[in-house]
């Protein structure tokens, strides 16, 4: 049985998972030995932003992707970057950064052949727009209530 625990529970494990990983970047590891960690911890939060493509609305998980909206990577080097490292600075970053979407296979496809598969388009900045991979291939999501 999955142990529920509150949303302190969580940032603070996202918060050793930073530190740990900021130990290996100073230690010289290379990032496959901590990104890891990082994306588990965030796992935990992936229900403060969960959205869906309007084509992927009514299909059942096995017929979807859960997509992050911007690329892990990049909201992993924002989490190794914040100073100080505080539940607020934390769960700031997660609600502005961390956005999971269900999107079709299909969508999925329309990503990649784009270039888009891990990265944001060409002129974004952090402060624009975290959908803008999906306007860049036309795909339109809803924000879904997970609590």
């Amino acid at each position: 049985m999955k142990r529920l625990r509150t949303i302190e529970q969580k940032i603070e494990c996202i918060k050793k998972a930073v530190s740990n990983a900021q130990e290996h970047i100073r230690a010289g590891d290379p990032r496959r030995v901590y990104s890891q960690y990082i994306r588990y911890a965030l796992d935990e939060v992936s229900d403060i932003n969960f959205y869906r493509s309007t084509a992927a609305r009514d299909l059942k998980r096995k017929d979807v992707i859960h997509e992050h909206v911007v690329p892990h990577s990049i909201v992993m080097n924002k989490l190794l970057a914040l100073d100080p490292l505080t539940f607020e600075s934390v769960m700031s970053l997660i609600k502005k950064y961390y956005v999971i979407c269900a999107i079709t296979k299909e969508e999925d496809k329309q990503l990649n052949a784009a270039g888009l598969r891990s990265k944001m388009p060409k002129d974004w900045e952090s402060d624009n727009n975290v959908f803008a991979r999906y306007e860049a291939v036309e795909i339109s999501v809803v924000k879904v209530d997970k609590s």
